[in-house]
């Protein structure tokens, strides 16, 4: 997604927003389809890369693309529904999911046993969107300050003159309505020297970054790429915080709920039903058989396994630990040589394993959590978003920027106490949308901060920056959730305490014609 916000930020200011927005929405769709059908995790994860690239690239454009299409007094608002509708995707995204994929560990293994799973039709109907998003995009007009700046002025025209007359005005449209650009910033630019491909992209990122970064602009690049930056580190990291502090709470009480099994003898036993959460201590087994069932977080510890039969079990999580087994047999299950730790393994038959993977895959996923959690933040964001639009109106972008930030900051302090998953769920929600509201009038920011030929560029790079801390936020925040709350608590305000400080600084164009 950085590369594809960069990649396709560059080519809105090339091509123009319309054009640039259906290629990378067609990327994103193609490859989407492309990734249900890859017979390998290799080919699945490229095709994946190739349509993160795409959907990345739609972000930039498309706030460029709404905003030059209003008015001066409406951009802020239809930017807030814009916004608006992040939060709505993932919804449809979360409700898809749960109608279409199995929740429970188990399930999902014998669904992927087959050969058109539940994933596979899941990543079909999930481009739905993007091409009904095409098909619109072809019977759209390319947004009028673009023509303008590249010096289409009787283009642009028509598409001010089919606006005014789509809007309902009583009036007659003017021309002295239409102000025409200071300077035809893309008939200037000089054409490459050369037809290569790779030397062409690369001379046309520096040329972008240059400009970006030259001393008119260095102040503002400087300002909202820290920003992005940061607001991508405490969104990422306040997400990863609350998954991965529910995920302990789950487990740990799971594992209260552990069934102890110790010093027993089972002799010619059928056990055809799934065992969870077990643990078998100083426990014989003798003749016995387990057939076609799941070891789910099960574990023999220093016991004896004579003459006994293991028949299509698979496991998850589960071991032989210093147990000695005799005689037994191993058909058609998953059990390898890492299941068995310091094990005396005597005359034992191993048929037709299904999987030589060194890698367990947990049952306990709790995927009914991930839908729960995603549906309370992106349910309230979105009203939220809406709301804030109407705001911004209203308000400059500085102040409003710097409240949200601020008040992130107060309502992180919620994540020490985090003792409950419905308390974590609600910190999360409180402070992801404070932050994107604060994203949201960076955003405006960013885009009334640069001119026509600059806008998508910047704002490209400027959400590859968001992406690239995104990544940076994600091991971070895992490692000191496992040592102690205060310090991500900390890290989580001071961020956020900076973000706001910075937003004041932020030079106010709410009043510039795009």
């Amino acid at each position: 997604m950085a590369g594809g916000s960069l990649a396709w930020g560059i080519l809105g200011d090339h091509l123009g927003r319309r054009r640039a927005l259906i290629s990378a929405l067609s990327v994103a769709a193609l490859f989407s389809a492309v990734a249900s059908v890859m017979p390998t995790y290799g080919t699945f994860m490229t095709a994946r890369f190739c349509s993160g690239l795409g959907v990345s690239g739609a972000f930039p454009l498309t706030f460029s693309y709404l905003t030059e299409t209003c008015s001066r007094s409406t951009r802020s608002r239809y930017a807030g529904v814009l916004h608006s509708f992040w939060p709505m995707g993932a919804i449809f995204t979360s409700i898809l999911s749960h109608m279409t994929m199995p929740t429970g560990g188990a399930d999902i293994v014998e669904d992927n046993s087959e050969h058109w799973s539940s994933w596979h039709k899941f990543l079909i109907l999930s481009i739905l969107p993007e091409v009904a998003c095409i098909v619109g995009l072809i019977w759209a007009s390319e947004s009028p300050r673009y023509l303008l700046e590249a010096s289409r002025e009787v283009e642009a025209l028509a598409v001010y003159q089919r606006l005014h007359r789509l809007n309902k005005a009583r009036t007659q449209y003017g021309l002295t309505e239409l102000e025409l650009p200071g300077r035809a910033a893309y008939r200037d630019r000089p054409a490459s020297p050369t037809r290569n491909v790779l030397n062409q992209g690369l001379e046309t990122f520096r040329q972008a970054f240059q400009r970006v970064s030259s001393p008119t602009h260095f102040r503002t690049t400087l300002l909202l790429a820290s920003l992005h930056f940061l607001l991508g580190f405490l969104y990422m990291g306040i997400s990863t915080f609350s998954s991965t502090i529910i995920k302990d709470l789950r487990e740990h009480e799971y594992f209260l709920h552990k069934q102890y099994v110790t010093n027993n003898n089972f002799s010619r036993i059928y056990v055809n039903h799934t065992i969870e959460n077990v643990e078998y201590r100083s426990t014989t087994f003798s003749n016995a058989t387990f057939s076609h069932l799941n070891l789910n977080h099960v574990d023999f510890v220093n016991c004896t396994i004579e003459d006994s039969e293991f028949n299509s079990v698979k496991a998850s999580v589960s071991y032989f630990k210093d147990t000695t087994i005799k005689d037994s047999r191993f058909i058609d299950t998953d059990l390898t040589d890492h299941h068995f730790i310091n094990c005396n393994l005597i005359n034992n038959t191993f048929l037709s394993l299904v999987s030589g993977c060194n890698v367990d895959f947990d049952y306990n996923i709790y995927l009914d959590d991930l839908y729960d959690e995603t549906l309370s933040w992106a349910g309230f964001m979105f009203p939220s978003l809406c709301f804030m639009g109407f705001v911004l109106e209203t308000a400059t972008r500085p102040p409003v920027a710097a409240t949200a930030s601020a008040l992130a900051a107060i309502a992180s302090a919620g994540m020490f106490v985090a003792n409950a998953a419905y308390f974590v769920t609600t910190v999360e929600l409180a402070v992801k949308i404070l932050l994107v509201c604060a994203l949201n009038a960076v955003t405006l920011a960013v885009v009334e901060g640069y001119p026509c030929h600059l806008r998508c560029t910047a704002h490209g790079m400027m959400r590859s920056l968001y992406h690239i801390a995104s990544l940076c936020a994600i091991p971070i925040y895992s490692m000191l959730v496992h040592t102690m709350l205060l310090l991500p608590t900390i890290l989580t305000m001071c961020l956020a305490i900076i973000t706001a400080l910075l937003c004041t600084r932020i030079q106010d164009n709410s009043k510039v014609l795009l």
